[in-house]
């Protein structure tokens, strides 16, 4: 997987970049959905290195663990096709770290977003712990660029049905 931490789109950075391979495929030429997650991981441990959170930081016994993600299949992604994501932070607070992945097919066409918490882990313990002072202040400055801009399907549900304007069924 190409990753790229020099590009970005706005003030999103673009933590991945790849070309889905033929045998990611399913029976209708489709990307199966479990990687949908492995290009979403990659995303976020891209995101990671980004502020700091890499494998150095692994290394010196303290880590990020994925602990809820939710997945929004929005347009078809084929075999051949290229995908770049984008992360945002919902919110980087404490041990806590909301990413936000939209994955885009090279057309363009949002294909996808990952919603993705994290808690920040001492590996030592296997506790969650609050991360070193330098990485928080990163999570920080990512946290305050990316407020205030959309994150639409964000904290939705499985089985949520989008709301609608106009009257309500009775």
């Amino acid at each position: 997987m190409t990753q790229n931490a020099d590009r970005s789109t706005g003030a999103l950075p673009v933590t991945a970049e790849r070309q889905v391979p033929p045998d990611w495929a399913d029976a209708n030429g489709h990307m199966n959905e479990a990687h949908y997650l492995v290009v979403a991981a990659g995303a976020t441990d891209r995101f990671l290195e980004l502020i700091g959170a890499g494998a150095d930081y692994l290394r010196s016994g303290r880590s990020f663990f994925t602990v809820e993600t939710h997945i929004r299949y929005l347009a078809e992604v084929l075999a051949g096709d290229r995908l770049t994501v984008t992360t945002q932070v919902l919110r980087g607070e404490g041990r806590k770290l909301h990413l936000f992945h939209r994955l885009h097919r090279g057309d363009g066409m949002l294909a996808a977003t990952v919603e993705t918490l994290l808690l920040h882990t001492d590996l030592d313990t296997r506790r969650s712990s609050p991360p070193d002072a330098r990485i928080a202040e990163a999570i920080g400055r990512f946290a305050a660029t990316h407020s205030g801009q959309p994150a639409e399907g964000a904290g939705r549900f499985v089985g949520e049905k989008p709301s609608r304007p106009g009257p309500s069924a009775p």
